[in-house]
């Protein structure tokens, strides 16, 4: 049995509070919170056990989950050291770990770099649910403590998503790649739009379709961004260099023909291996939709489109959720009746979202 700590009860804590009170594994969960209403709202409804008054409440748990900004984390890591168990686990949440673990070396504290791949333009503790981590990436550091290495495993798979181990600087680096370089290029985006633009503003009122889906991410929150950035400079500065040694070169190309042949078939190639999600070599029209991993979910969400006469050209599960897609893709045979599934679904009150 666990006793759970978590600092920071907002949309991530609370997910996290809510998929972990479920599981016969864990005897408490205590959290921390500058919100009282929060703390309150999560021990009347029984998502919590116990309320932090101060950080001394977490001298008997054995896993510490800091769900705040990556950089308050090494700084509360610290501040536990002297208060927690010798054999208790911190661990945190954050998109960015270098730094964090640059600045724990040789401080003695069990701490373990983790990463869930999930994500929500939701935030405080009122729009988190219990299913947010089902059938999720959830990426682990990993270190040379292979017991505690199991134990934080053991709960991943408690909030039913899937643990993957990575090293530090492989981590931040492909984070930088998939990740943090798209959140730069898509505020670049935007912005060099809004610089283009005239005072008339027609670039601002025929963006669409394309443009929208490519810089939807741009709407992320500024500060949390700001300290990504600051977090994970070098990889993101290295990625960001490679991506301009590309553009240049297209910018030499643009008007060869061949060249620029094989560059957009290179990328739809390597796009499309992403996912199977195509009807005769064309990508599908696809909505995700978030449901909870329970028996009879996916069946629910299938008969529903069935009984409207929708046909399901393909289905499955979403791992990495990190730009906040939902736990279930679904593939329509057309864009007619994508637009009718993502009707239907949304009036039964299920959270739908657009991805082709």
């Amino acid at each position: 049995m666990y006793k759970i700590g978590i600092i920071g009860l907002g949309f991530m804590g609370g997910c996290i509070a809510k998929s972990l009170i479920k599981s016969n594994k864990i005897e408490e969960i205590c959290a921390f919170d500058t919100n009282n209403q929060s703390l309150q709202t999560a021990f009347n409804e029984k998502s919590i056990t116990k309320i932090a008054k101060d950080f001394t409440d977490f001298k008997n748990s054995d896993i510490i989950f800091l769900c705040t900004p990556v950089s308050l984390i090494s700084e509360l890591a610290q501040k536990l050291k002297n208060i927690i168990k010798k054999d208790c686990i911190i661990t945190d949440i954050g998109s960015t770990k270098r730094t964090i673990l640059d600045k724990l070396e040789g401080s003695n504290i069990n701490f373990i770099g983790a990463h869930p791949m999930v994500g929500s333009e939701r935030s405080g503790y009122d729009t988190s649910n219990d299913y947010l981590f089902e059938n999720a990436y959830y990426i682990l550091i990993n270190n040379d403590n292979e017991e505690n290495i199991k134990k934080m495993e053991e709960i991943i798979k408690e909030l039913k998503a899937i643990p993957v181990l990575l090293e530090t600087k492989e981590h931040d680096y492909v984070m930088a790649a998939i990740s943090h370089v798209p959140h730069v290029i898509a505020a670049a985006l935007v912005n060099l739009v809004k610089e283009l633009d005239n005072t008339d503003e027609k670039m601002k009122l025929l963006a669409a379709g394309g443009f929208k889906d490519i810089t939807r991410i741009a709407s992320s929150d500024p500060t949390m961004w700001e300290n990504i950035c600051k977090e994970n400079e070098n990889e993101i500065t290295l990625v960001l260099q490679k991506y301009i040694e590309n553009l240049t070169y297209i910018k030499d190309k643009i008007g060869s023909q061949t060249d620029m042949y094989e560059f957009f078939k290179k990328s739809k190639e390597y796009r499309d291996s992403f996912t199977i999600r195509k009807i005769n070599g064309q990508t599908a029209p696809t909505i995700s939709v978030s449901i909870k991993d329970e028996n009879g979910s996916i069946a629910k969400v299938a008969m529903l489109l069935a009984q409207n006469s929708i046909n399901i050209k393909n289905i499955g599960i979403e791992n990495n959720r990190e730009n906040m897609n939902g736990a279930l893709y679904i593939v329509f045979g057309n864009y007619e009746e994508k637009d009718k599934g993502y009707e239907i679904l949304q009036k039964n009150n299920y959270e739908v979202k657009n991805i082709k």
